[in-house]
């Protein structure tokens, strides 16, 4: 099989500890843009999370998630796909809601 610049083998990229709650097993583009898989359990004791000001393009998986924005919040689940520009004025909290790991593919961009 050729390789290829538009190809991610997820296989070779290990899934990897961030912290307690979340997993990731990831890979840059050429293009300037992180591809990763990312598995976030949950946890109501912990602490909330940094605000975000990256763009990220997410397809969820499976579980529930949610996105806090300044002005309002949003919940996705399974086969939901969710396209947040970067910047402060679309800055994020994501959240597990339920007892479900929450997982999902994204794209993360400047």
């Amino acid at each position: 099989m050729t390789d290829s610049p538009y190809l991610f083998r997820a296989a070779d990229h290990p899934l990897k500890a961030a912290n307690e709650r979340l997993k990731v097993r990831e890979a840059h583009s050429g293009f300037g843009i992180a591809l990763r898989y990312q598995e976030r359990a949950p946890d109501p004791a912990a602490p909330e999370p940094n605000w975000c000001e990256t763009g990220h393009s997410i397809f969820i998986l499976s579980g529930r998630i949610q996105y806090r924005f300044d002005d309002h919040t949003v919940e996705a689940g399974p086969g939901d796909m969710l396209h947040i520009p970067a910047g402060l004025e679309h800055r994020h909290k994501p959240s597990v809601i339920g007892e479900e790991v929450v997982r999902y593919v994204l794209t993360e961009f400047g």
